[in-house]
């Protein structure tokens, strides 16, 4: 680009039309938050109506969490082949699907197969969200305000699905028991279909190539074999969790690393584009998502851990304890494009780790105070906890999608939602490891330490190691800014414009 940058066109807003069918995007946002919540609040319900066993109740979670992990980069790569509105469309009608069979299953088997329907179809639906925002908003003011929005969606999603989601399997709506848990996506996932296809415009790489189904193949395998250890491994043994798992997992990345630099040396379009893993600043900017979720996974299982073993406080109660953090979120994150925007500019997710550093520690010290003023002074906590992480979120992710053209924007959607996943089933069992190993048993155990003090102990150090986690993310923003997006990136987010669908 030879061109200085005063010299360039301004980047075109975004119509109304384009706005509204962001709105819709975001009901699927919406959707798949309160879907996660309120399933993660009914599991107990549904081992015990259905019946089924604890192994069974959790690979209802872990089949939606491999499946969705294992297509996120395909789902990316095929928005980015077929047309992104298109894959939105098909996978909200699948996912809408399978919650009904969700919703309707007569045994356990049944339930942990449409579960992995529905992470299959969440896949196709998670990158085309943000590919669609980064198709339609080219100027950076606005792209800022669709990030916090999105961020917005997701908190609203996390305040509905743990305030609603107890109090729907406690209503017993027409003596369906956990059943409402899935079937309330059929309306929902019905009115984003019909308002998707009148508002949603289309876009798609141009240029697309032949779509990398050796590839495709190859991650499908090689994805879930990486995170099952993570998911089994806190409850089952990290050995017998690794032993199967772990060969699987290192032929199939290795076939898969010589297939995607195969596939590129001879101008093919693999489904990890050298150009998206290499720009600048990516691989950092990788590692800053997956430190920053490794954290936020860690604090949502210890708090709840503590509150429920350490307070005794019931399920219910526990839930509630968390809205706050779904609000500070829903509060930050439009802030954070306001602020990014000012003085505080690529500092804010800096500034947001820092915060979110100090809120962690207070929580140390809040459970090692009075009892009695616990649950309210540790309610507001996560409140601030929510506010710093809505500060951090867009920004981060805002700085993944600047650092690609449009053209690979599924690619680096899918990419960075994978990773998202990684970091998330990383310090589940990490942070969750490091909690039983401070208790001295396993949290709810019959064997595990009854007196305040072991409690106290283990969430201190939990959260001790979780604010550690939030400096390392700052020290990783703070070297990911200090290099710039390629000057090829700008010029192409300046000039791409999606079709009209």
């Amino acid at each position: 680009m030879t061109a200085t940058d005063t010299d360039q066109a301004p980047a075109p807003l975004a119509t109304r039309r384009e706005w509204l069918g962001f709105v819709v995007v975001l009901g699927a946002t919406f959707m798949g938050q309160v879907d996660g919540f309120i399933v993660s609040l009914a599991s107990p319900t549904i081992q015990r109506e259905l019946p089924a066993g604890f192994d069974e109740i959790q690979l209802v979670g872990a089949g939606y969490v491999l499946a969705c992990a294992a297509g996120l980069v395909v789902g990316g790569r095929l928005g980015d082949r077929f047309g992104r509105r298109r894959v939105f469309l098909a996978g909200m009608a699948v996912f809408t699907l399978a919650s009904l069979a969700c919703g309707l299953a007569p045994n356990a088997p049944a339930l942990i197969a449409f579960r992995v329907v529905q992470g299959a179809a969440a896949a196709a639906l998670i990158p085309q969200e943000l590919a669609i925002l980064h198709a339609l908003f080219r100027d950076d003011t606005q792209r800022g305000r669709a990030l916090g929005l999105y961020g917005t969606a997701l908190g609203l999603g996390v305040i509905a699905g743990l305030a609603g989601g107890g109090l729907l399997v406690d209503l017993d709506l027409a003596g369906l028991g956990w059943r409402p848990a899935f079937l309330l996506n059929v309306p929902i996932g019905l009115a984003i279909l019909a308002a998707g296809r009148a508002v949603i415009p289309e876009s798609r790489a141009t240029g697309a190539t032949r779509f990398d189904l050796a590839g495709a193949a190859l991650t499908v395998v090689a994805f879930p074999a990486i995170l099952l250890p993570f998911v089994f491994g806190p409850h089952r043994g990290w050995l017998p969790s690794a032993l199967p798992c772990a060969p699987v997992a290192a032929v199939a990345v290795a076939l898969l690393v010589r297939q995607q630099r195969a596939l590129a040396a001879r101008g093919g379009e693999p489904l990890f584009p050298p150009r998206v893993l290499t720009a600048p600043g990516m691989p950092t900017s990788l590692a800053t998502l997956v430190t920053f979720f490794a954290g936020n996974a860690g604090l949502f299982l210890v708090f709840t851990y503590y509150v429920q073993t350490g307070l005794g406080t019931s399920p219910l109660v526990g839930g509630l304890m968390l809205v706050p953090l779904g609000v500070g979120f829903a509060i930050g994150s439009p802030l954070s494009g306001r602020l990014a925007a000012g003085r505080a500019g690529p500092r804010l997710p800096v500034l947001g780790c820092l915060g979110l550093a100090v809120v962690l520690l207070a929580q140390a010290a809040i459970a090692a105070g009075p009892t009695s003023a616990q649950r309210v002074l540790l309610a507001l906590a996560m409140g601030a906890v929510g506010l710093a992480q809505g500060l951090v979120v867009a920004p981060l992710i805002g700085g993944i999608l600047s650092r690609v053209a449009p053209d690979d924007a599924g690619a680096a959607s899918g990419t960075a939602s994978t990773l998202t996943q990684f970091g998330l089933a990383a310090g589940y069992a990490a942070v969750g490891s490091w909690y039983s190993l401070v208790l001295g048993g396993t949290p709810g155990a019959a064997d595990a330490p009854a007196d305040r003090d072991s409690h106290v102990q283990a969430f201190a150090a939990a959260t001790v190691l979780l604010a550690v986690l939030a400096l390392v993310t700052a020290a990783l923003c703070v070297l990911r800014d200090r290099v710039r997006t390629s000057p090829g990136t700008s010029e192409a987010l300046a000039t791409t414009t999606p079709e009209n669908g």
